[in-house]
Parts: structure tokens; C-alpha cells; sequence
């Protein structure tokens, strides 16, 4: 596990920020970029030539490749050229049938949802797709022991086979983000010969349908696709061959890019990007994302996943501490130093962009004074210790720094834990950390943002956080169909977690993929996801 540690008491907020500053000095201008070349676009409309390799550098090594098991943004990215799902999102962010051929239909009393399943696909290997297969996967997603969907799908009791071409899911309760869940990992099939013939080890030779089948992979190096003669689309597809690249670090990312190594670069760092103004052989996709980023507490005072879970800690066990935390932290200064004012602060789950998204919801200002009052209060020796473990890329130290600099003032001693991506993630799961700088790539329905972070025992609930109302109140809010019912049940939900900050939101990233002139035909919507089916060189 490469971890490196950062820490003791800073030097102070501005000594910080003025290192930071020095950092972002050499690689682009401080402050905002208003030119038109840094403005939103998700589609380059360009029709593409046929063949050739695109090489697409991510920003970090892939989890399993497995849709059942896997937890990571980057291995969405994989799958979004090689694992299609029951259905997708459009330009505009609208749910549209994939692997189905119409929208789910949902029963008057919403406990059952029938989905229609496309009769002319194959997987890689051949085998057809039918009903069958979908309730072979969506069973495995179920109940496989280590997946990762059982928070996404908790409301499904049931899936049943009505004919080759139909499933019916039976649910326990309406489910309104169902629909949604099902344009994801959750919505992914798989070949029910590879599942048979690999089991648990399906990420290793992943088969589902796609575009580009699955040829190999070289831990820490590299992931190769190619295009698949048996996808129901396959006349309709450019390119030969995509060849997924792992480099962490956003400036080799660029480097590589203009050195014509790579055609695309994934999570582009914004001082990377605005280095790129008036570079003709780039293109920049940009939208607001649907995630966020934030610093997941520990709030686990007894047990946990593995023997080394970290229990009992002064943020664990005193609430008016974490909000000493949350008040200390200034996320407008930290968007601008960290991120030159690419992103925006957040400090909830539901993103503006979403329909139930509270207008009247803001997030609350800097307070040292009341922060350093509560440390006060706690009765605690200051400073109080704390290990934030973050991943170890420039960025992420750079913000690690900023957010160190800024609770101290408060009185705490922020040490920084800085960490290799998978091993960072392998210390969530198992509950080894104090606090955990961590993104989630955001889903188009609220639930996706927070089920599997809030809801006990979930899966991605690495912080431990358990509370029987928040998690009723998660049940209840999938039962609502209506708008402004549903959006005023996720607004109470996000008041109550106010108060309990398992999770400390910090800010909302702004998708930022950058790509070469060259290639025609890129889609990166909202949903970060770069889609290559229409890509290619442009004639």
C-alpha cells in the first residue's frame, strides 16, 4: 500500500493558499477563464472515418471490471464502450431504451416494472441476449455477496421471465429512481455463459454487449478493446481498437495528448485545461456534473467491515465537531485556489441541475469564530487530531492542503494521509481512516447520490453512519412520484444530514475531458462518461 503522510500544524491559511497559488502559477492565470473555449459542449458532430486505434488516457486504475462488483468511476468508462445497459441517457440527460426497446412500464400501484428486451444483440461471444439473460445478471446483482447494486436495486424482491423478449421486476415498495438505476451498472448485462464459466472472476474476461469486446488488460498499464463483429450496431462503429491508458497524474495526461500518444484525456485537472486556451489540435468537453466531492467521516464507534476499522474518534463520537469541521472550511476560496473557479461548492448530494433540487437550500459561509467555539466546547485538548486520507495526485494534495490550512485555524491538526487511488479505496471498505476525501461521479435521480452512501449497511457506506430515520426517509422518498412532493422529502433528508454531516460536501466538479482535433464523432454528457460508439478520425 503506497501511502505517504503530510502533516502536523501548518503554518497558517494565507502561508497555504500562497503556496498553492505558487503551485497553479507556472500552469495558468488565478482566477476564472470567461474565453468561449473553456464554455459547456458534450457532442462533437463531426461524422468519422472508418478504423484506426484511440487511445484514452484515465486518470486512475479501474476496479473489477465486473458490473456486479465494481465501484469506481473509471471502470464506468470502460464499460461505456463494452457493456451496454438495459438504458441509457441522451444528450439532454434523458433516460432512453438501450438494451430495451421501449421505457419500462410501470403497474397503476407502481409495484411492478416490465421491461421489453431487444431480440437482435448479441454478446461477444455469441449468445444471444434475450430475458433469460437479463434476469441471469439482474439476479447476480442481487445477490452475489460482494456486489456492489443491492443498495440500487433494494426495492426489487423479484425478476421473472413473462416470455423470451419480456421481465417483469417485482418491487417492494414503487420505486421512482428504478428507471434510472437501470441506465447504470445495475442496468448492465452480462453473458450468461462467461457468468457460468467464470463466476466471481467475471471481471477477469468480462462478455457483455457492446460495441468493443474485451481483450486484455495489464494491471496499472492498460486495457484493450476491439470492435466487435458480433454488436447489433457493428457497420455503424469507426473505430478498430480502444486502448484505456492509466496515468494519474493530469499533466502527463496533457503531455501525452499533445504529443499525440493519446486522442483523450479523462478528469483533466481545470489549471491543465486552462493551459490548453488557443490550442487548435485540442477540444474540450465540458458540463456540470451530477457528483460531488466531499470528506467522508468515520462515524463508526463500535465494530466495522475489517479488524482494522478505525472506531471512537473525537469526529465519530461528537457531532457539534464535525459541524466545527464543516464551518472552518471556506468552499468558494477552495474552489478558487484548487480549482480556478471550474467547479462549484456544494454542500448536498442533489445537484442544482436536478428537478429536486431545493433552490432555497445555500450552503453556509465560513465561521471560524463558531467553529473555533465548538472546538472549545468539546472539552477536547487542542489541537484535535485528525487523519484525512486522500488520494496522491497533485490535485487532491493541493486541495488536502487548502483544507488542512483552513481547520486549523479552527484548532484541529489536519494530517494529511496521502494514498495510491485503489489503495485508498481498499482502506474505505474497510473502514481505515479517520476522514476520506473522496468523488462520486452523481447519478441523474438523488437516490443514486445517496442510498449507498447513507443507508445502513450499504455498500459504499464506508463511514459506518447508521440512522434508522435517514434511512426511512430515503425508503419513503422512492415511493413519491410527484415532483414537488419528492423534491420537499429530499430537502428534509438533506436538513437532517446537515446536522449529522456523515459527509461533509464540499464541491461539485465540472466534467473536463480534453481530446485531440483528430478525433470526430466524441460524446461526453453530463454523466462524465466518454462515449466512443460514434467516434473516429475525422476524414
Amino acid at each position: 500500500m503506497a501511502v505517504r503522510t503530510i502533516g502536523g500544524r501548518s503554518r497558517g491559511l494565507l502561508g497555504a493558499l500562497a503556496a498553492a497559488a505558487v503551485l497553479l502559477a507556472g500552469c495558468a492565470p488565478m482566477g476564472p477563464t470567461t474565453g468561449t473555449e473553456f464554455g459547456e459542449r458534450s457532442v462533437d458532430a463531426r461524422t468519422p472515418g472508418r478504423g484506426g486505434s484511440a487511445q484514452v488516457a484515465l486518470a486512475s486504475e479501474p476496479d473489477l471490471l465486473d458490473p456486479t462488483q465494481s465501484s469506481t468511476l473509471v471502470a464506468r468508462q470502460v464499460f461505456a464502450s463494452m457493456c451496454e445497459k438495459l438504458y441509457d441517457y441522451d444528450e439532454s440527460m434523458t433516460i432512453v431504451p438501450q438494451l430495451a426497446t421501449e421505457l419500462p412500464q410501470t403497474s397503476p400501484d407502481g409495484r411492478q416494472l416490465t421491461v421489453s428486451v431487444r431480440r437482435d444483440a448479441r454478446f461477444a461471444d455469441g449468445t444471444p441476449l434475450d430475458a433469460a439473460a437479463v434476469k441471469k445478471s439482474l439476479d447476480r446483482h442481487l445477490q452475489l455477496e460482494s456486489s456492489s447494486r443491492t443498495a440500487e436495486l433494494a426495492s426489487v424482491e423479484e425478476v421473472t421471465v413473462r416470455d423470451p423478449g419480456t421481465v417483469v421486476l417485482s418491487l417492494s415498495q414503487p420505486d421512482a429512481s428504478l428507471p434510472s438505476v437501470l441506465a447504470d451498472r445495475a442496468g448492465m448485462i452480462m453473458s450468461p455463459q462467461a457468468l457460468d464459466r467464470l463466476g466471481e472472476d467475471f471481471g477477469t474476461e468480462p462478455v457483455c454487449v457492446g460495441p468493443f469486446a474485451f481483450v486484455s488488460r495489464a494491471i496499472g498499464d492498460r486495457i484493450v478493446l476491439r470492435r466487435d463483429p458480433n454488436y447489433y450496431a457493428a457497420d455503424e462503429i469507426a473505430l478498430d481498437e480502444v486502448i484505456y491508458r492509466v496515468m494519474t497524474d493530469s499533466s502527463v495526461r496533457l503531455a501525452n495528448l499533445r504529443s499525440r500518444d493519446v486522442v483523450v484525456g479523462d478528469q483533466m485537472a481545470p489549471v491543465d485545461v486552462l493551459s490548453t486556451s488557443g490550442d487548435g489540435e485540442l477540444q474540450l468537453f465540458r458540463s456540470p456534473s451530477f457528483g460531488y466531492y466531499g470528506l467522508t467521516v468515520n462515524t463508526r464507534t463500535s465494530g466495522g467491515p475489517a479488524p482494522g476499522a478505525v472506531v471512537d474518534t473525537p469526529l465519530a463520537t461528537r457531532p457539534e465537531l464535525r459541524t466545527a469541521f464543516a464551518l472552518s472550511l471556506d468552499r468558494a476560496l477552495i474552489n478558487k485556489i484548487a480549482f480556478q473557479d471550474m467547479y462549484a461548492p456544494a454542500c448536498g448530494p442533489v445537484p442544482p441541475a436536478s428537478a429536486y433540487a431545493d433552490p432555497d437550500l445555500v450552503c453556509p459561509g465560513r465561521d471560524l469564530e463558531r467553529a473555533r467555539r465548538l472546538v472549545a466546547e468539546s472539552g477536547l485538548p487542542t489541537p484535535v487530531s485528525v487523519e484525512l486520507s486522500i488520494p496522491n495526485t497533485a490535485n487532491d494534495l493541493r486541495t488536502g492542503q487548502i483544507i488542512q490550512a483552513m481547520a486549523n485555524e479552527a484548532g484541529f491538526d489536519v494530517r494529511l494521509r496521502a494514498m495510491e487511488f485503489t489503495s485508498l479505496l481498499e482502506a474505505g471498505k474497510n473502514g481505515d481512516f479517520e476522514m476520506l476525501l473522496s468523488g462520486w461521479s452523481g447519478r441523474v435521480d438523488p437516490n443514486g447520490n445517496m442510498a449507498s452512501f447513507l443507508r445502513s449497511g450499504a455498500p459504499n457506506n464506508y463511514g459506518g453512519y447508521a440512522n434508522d430515520e435517514v434511512d426511512a426517509q430515503l425508503a419513503e422518498a422512492l415511493t413519491i412520484s410527484d415532483v414537488g412532493k419528492r423534491r420537499a422529502a429530499y430537502r428534509a433528508l438533506q436538513e437532517r444530514l446537515a446536522e449529522d454531516l456523515p459527509i461533509i460536501y464540499l464541491f461539485r466538479p465540472s466534467s473536463l475531458v480534453l481530446a485531440s482535433n483528430r478525433l470526430a464523432g466524441l460524446r461526453v454528457y453530463a454523466d462524465g462518461l466518454i462515449r466512443l460508439r460514434d467516434a473516429g478520425y475525422a476524414t
